[in-house]
């Protein structure tokens, strides 16, 4: 249409010029006739130009990079070999001085005429045998009671050695111990006697033990095992040796399970005024642990066969159950349980050890505890605050106290000693908390509180068990080369059995109870370090100047000042 526009407009244009030019031309000469046909039927056609349809080639698509093998030609070089002179190198690399120092004495002098020695002597070389040797003594010549006649004295000395193999550790060590106390807790009346003595009584122990363990503690299994034996008398009838051998497993096939197994056999023959006896004790404590994320749980076996002579007892074998959960919900906040049962063992040793002025026993009884169940929370706060609170319910057999007026051949009694007594069928609620706080290195604290209450069947009382306790640790640095230490330790509720009342109420008359007063213990420690080899130290003990009545008639020593140096070589 475009070009049908055109071709008009450009045949108008020409035909409008030709005219203009003939009749210019006729002008200039004679009019002539012209005759014009004008067609109305014509029409004016255009080829139709035809559309290419063919579509376009498609381009062939590039392959990818095929493999290519490269071909290597060797070219052998007869060149002769580089030949290197090695000169040390000339800076000196000299190891870090430690102030490593196998030697350590403590020396000092306080009131109650107490001299005070601790000395200690220990292998620093890196070697496959290591030694370490201890010594120490306390005595104290003057008592609470009648001066020179309640003085105390501890003395001890041990050493203890290993041989280091690839794989494992070969160990042994000995330790004698000998203490001496007075048996002063007597009726004063008995002071008005100029030759009254008061007697003495002294403890000499040894022991030996030797074993093998394994070097490396945190592959797939571990292991320890170990032989020992202890000889104890006192200045008495008080004989007992014993004979144990134990050994523990481990286990840890993969990160969330973990295992052990632990075996403790003994022979103990124990010996006194009135008895001679061999008592056995077997213990199989096997135990699995799992756990994922802060979810922990455990569960495991103690099996125990103990011969002690029981009326009405049905079995020396006794298995229990000991099961533990713990989940920490967050840093702040977690939660833990435990159910269990075990067999304590005790022996004249262990006794003694609680309560130095025991005097001859009749019968000697391990303590089964048939059920503990606990409960609680622990949790802590940006690491400087952390906290526990637990609540536990634990059923004993044989739970075991001291009393006074232990009655000898001669049916006299005699206050100044002690004897043992059991309950058959105990009871014992706990509520305990605990706190602690740490400042850096300046300061940190450390307390403890107990609540006890006793459910007793065949005593009275819970004689010298207290009913509550309570323990804060501190601890502080103000400058470098100080440290600090203030103790408190309280309890209270203790109840002693006294004066028997028969003589008025008949043959087997009750007891008199005894409430002691509420022992309350602050101790003071100062250490300052002046070099790295030398330090001088100062403590106190009994601070607040109390009896602190432990134990019925044995009251102890008022304030207690010691002070002294201390020497590393």
């Amino acid at each position: 249409m475009k070009k049908l526009v055109k071709l008009i407009l450009f045949g108008g244009a020409f035909g409008l010029t030709t005219g203009l030019t003939f009749a210019q031309t006729q002008s200039r000469g004679e009019v002539t006739d012209q005759e014009f046909i004008i067609r109305k039927d014509r029409v004016l056609t255009v080829p139709v130009q035809p559309r290419v349809y063919e579509k376009l080639p498609v381009l062939p698509q590039p392959k990818g990079l095929a493999d290519f093998n490269y071909r290597v030609n060797r070219y052998p070089l007869t060149l002769e070999p580089l030949v290197l002179e090695t000169t040390p190198i000339q800076k000196p690399f000299r190891a870090p001085q430690l102030d490593l120092f196998p030697g350590f004495l403590r020396v000092g002098y306080g009131n109650f005429a107490s001299p005070l020695l601790e000395a200690r002597y220990m292998g620093t070389e890196a070697d496959i045998v290591n030694f370490s040797l201890n010594l120490g003594h306390q005595s104290f010549g003057k008592g609470p009671v009648q001066g020179e006649e309640s003085s105390e004295a501890h003395t001890n000395f041990g050493g203890d050695i290993s041989y280091f193999a690839d794989v494992f550790e070969l160990f042994g060590g000995i330790d004698w111990n000998q203490d001496r106390y007075s048996f002063y807790g007597v009726d004063p009346v008995n002071f008005e006697n100029p030759e009254f003595e008061i007697p003495d009584n002294v403890f000499t122990s040894f022991s030996v033990k030797a074993g093998i363990r394994d070097i490396e503690k945190v592959g797939p299994f571990s292991y320890e095992v170990q032989a020992s034996y202890r000889n104890f008398n006192d200045s008495y009838m008080a004989r007992e040796s014993e004979i144990g051998v134990s050994g523990l497993g481990k286990f840890r096939p993969s990160e969330d399970w973990k295992g052990q197994v632990g075996i403790s056999y003994y022979t103990t023959n124990p010996e006194d005024l009135d008895y001679a006896q061999t008592r056995t004790y077997l213990g199989i404590r096997p135990e699995i642990e799992y756990t994922t994320g802060e979810f922990r749980v455990s569960a495991g076996l103690n099996i125990i066969s103990e011969n002690d002579s029981i009326e009405d007892k049905s079995s020396d074998f006794r298995i229990f159950p000991n099961l533990k959960a713990s989940y920490q919900f967050a840093e702040e906040f977690g939660f833990f349980g435990e159910f269990s049962g075990d067999v304590k063992r005790n022996t004249y040793f262990s006794f003694v050890n609680e309560n130095p002025y025991l005097g001859p026993s009749e019968q000697l009884l391990n303590t089964i505890q048939n059920y503990k169940v606990e409960g609680g929370i622990e949790g802590q706060f940006q690491e400087a605050f952390h906290y526990r609170a637990a609540i536990n319910v634990s059923r004993y057999n044989n739970l075991s106290f001291f009393v006074n007026n232990y009655t000898n051949n001669l049916m006299t009694t005699d206050s100044s000693r002690f004897s043992l007594v059991y309950d058959d069928k105990s009871t014992v609620f706990n509520i305990n908390g605990e706190l602690g706080f740490k400042f850096s290195d300046v300061y940190s604290l450390g307390s403890r509180l107990d609540l006890y209450q006793y459910d007793l069947s065949t005593q009275a009382e819970a004689w010298h068990r207290p009913t509550w306790e309570l323990r804060v640790n501190n601890q502080v640095t103000p400058v470098q080369g100080l440290l600090v230490q203030a103790n408190l330790n309280f309890m209270g509720g203790l109840k002693a059995r006294g004066n028997d009342l028969s003589d008025i109420v008949g043959e087997f008359g009750p007891y008199e109870v005894v409430k002691l007063k509420t022992i309350a213990d602050l101790q003071l420690k100062a250490d300052y370090q002046i070099t790295n080899r030398f330090a001088v130290f100062a403590e106190g003990n009994n601070i607040l100047n109390g009896k602190n009545t432990r134990w019925l008639n044995y009251p102890v020593r008022g304030i207690q000042l010691i002070g002294g140096v201390s020497m590393k070589f």
